[in-house]
């Protein structure tokens, strides 16, 4: 009875062998090989090499697909990017005449192997996954390749000094956590950009990636190598030119427009109190797109603050100036302020208003025949009429002229024109405004000049 037991049980182990056996067969090398690199791999933990004093060699390769974001305010860069990483497995090796049908490279998942341990230092994003867990790329040699795509926020720090002509370099610094330099070497390769998949930026133009290798002795901890990856990024200029240079020198050439608007338009406050309001909205704007920092100031800033200033003189001279111009005309200019401005002395109004009347009356007798023969044709004019001359002051019907000739005559010599302008107030309101508008003409050049001297002298380092 334990005979036939016996025999039973073992060939319930054979069949069992069998079955193994041929679905073994069918899965093909591809799968026992997987299998068995696997099993026999063990811990992911300690480094893939079987003496401990060998260094594993890790040679990274990184390739940017997007510039999504570069946050100036918050001084973060937000990148789309794939990591790549090829290193040698001792433990992860075959013959490939064993597994003759397997293909040239077998794909594992990589939380199965050891992986390098790589982390990016200045990451600023709370979520952030050191590497995705992708598959990896293992060949006959023990090669692995592993490649993974990653959408990093990291630190940059801005330098405004330029905007909006301005170019930025922020770095991506990756090394790693524990393994000293004795332990793992991190090596890159010179490529940055996928030409396939690479999707431009509105604002920013992907100049340059540049590689640098820094090995850093930590105090009491050792040697660590780490790969910086400086990513250079230049402003595209063209929104900026026609949104926000443009209107600077547009308000610039308005805010000496204020120093010429003749005072009795009354409107000189006016505009001097826009252009205030326009040129504080663009300071407004400028300090929105830039970080708060006094380290890098925008040289444009400085532009705006001698902008600002002629602004604000051309509302408190616009003030002075109407409050001259409509001062009584019958109390003097002091005389220090008339040889300041020199101002000649107005002419004695009694005598004018005599040659005004001597001229009319001269005009009237020479031509009295032929007042007589329109006297009744102008009878009717007359009362309609609602035209002066000014003489001394006091308002002077022209129909007493009762011909159009002298009318003409009086407008011919000018009286009325020189009446009206014998007010020294205006004239010394009108130098004054030509003043100020001289002044501010030095002040909008040299604003000029000193800004683009910056620009020159801050571009060329």
């Amino acid at each position: 009875m334990d005979n036939w037991r016996g025999l039973g049980l073992m060939s319930l182990v054979l069949w069992h062998f069998v079955l193994a056996t041929d679905a073994s067969h069918r899965r093909g090398d591809h799968y026992n090989l997987t299998t068995e690199l696997l099993s026999n791999y063990g811990s992911t933990i300690p480094r893939p090499v079987v003496n401990s004093s060998t260094q594993v060699e890790v040679v990274v390769r990184l390739g940017i697909y997007r510039i999504i974001d570069l946050n100036e305010y918050m001084q973060t860069l937000t990148i789309s990017m794939y990591l790549g990483m090829v290193w040698h497995d001792e433990f992860l090796t075959w013959n490939t005449s064993k597994y003759p049908d397997t293909p040239l490279n077998l794909a594992v998942p990589a939380s199965k192997i050891w992986r390098p341990d790589l982390h990016l230092y200045e990451n600023v994003d709370r979520n952030f996954v050191s590497l995705k867990d992708v598959g990896v790329f293992i060949y006959p040699t023990g090669t692995v390749e592993w490649v993974t795509p990653n959408v990093l926020q990291t630190s940059c720090v801005i330098d405004a000094r330029l905007f909006p002509f301005d170019t930025q370099r922020c770095h991506l610094r990756f090394g790693s956590w524990y393994y000293n330099l004795k332990e793992m070497n991190i090596e890159a390769l010179h490529t940055f950009r996928s030409s396939t998949f690479f999707v431009e930026n509105g604002i920013w133009e992907l100049e340059d990636v540049v590689i640098q290798r820094e090995v850093i002795n930590y105090d009491n901890v050792g040697l660590y190598p780490e790969i910086v990856f400086t990513v250079v990024l230049k402003r595209r200029t063209g929104f900026y030119i026609l949104t926000l240079i443009t209107p600077c020198i547009m308000l610039s050439v308005l805010n000496l427009m204020a120093f010429i608007l003749p005072t009795a338009s009354g409107e000189k406050v006016s505009l001097g109190i826009t252009n205030l309001l326009a040129l504080v909205l663009f300071q407004q704007l400028i300090g929105n797109l830039v970080p708060p920092s006094s380290n890098y100031i925008p040289i444009i800033s400085y532009y705006f603050a001698p902008m600002i200033l002629i602004s604000c003189l051309s509302i408190v001279s616009g003030v002075f100036v109407a409050t001259l111009y409509h001062k009584d005309k019958a109390k003097p200019i002091p005389n220090c302020i008339r040889k300041l401005f020199k101002l000649q002395s107005s002419v004695d109004s009694s005598a004018e208003d005599h040659r005004f009347h001597l001229i009319a009356l001269d005009r009237i007798n020479s031509s009295e025949p032929t007042i007589r023969k329109a006297n009744d044709r102008e009878s009717s004019k007359r009362k309609n009429s609602s035209v002066y001359a000014i003489s001394g002051g006091n308002e002077t019907p022209l129909d007493e002229c009762l011909d159009d000739s002298v009318k003409m005559v009086c407008e011919k010599e000018g009286l009325q024109a020189y009446h009206k302008d014998s007010n020294d107030w205006q004239k010394l309101a009108n130098n004054i405004d030509n003043i100020l508008l001289a002044i501010a003409f030095v002040l909008t050049i040299g604003a000029i000049t000193v800004t683009m001297t910056l620009f020159f002298m801050h571009s060329s380092n």
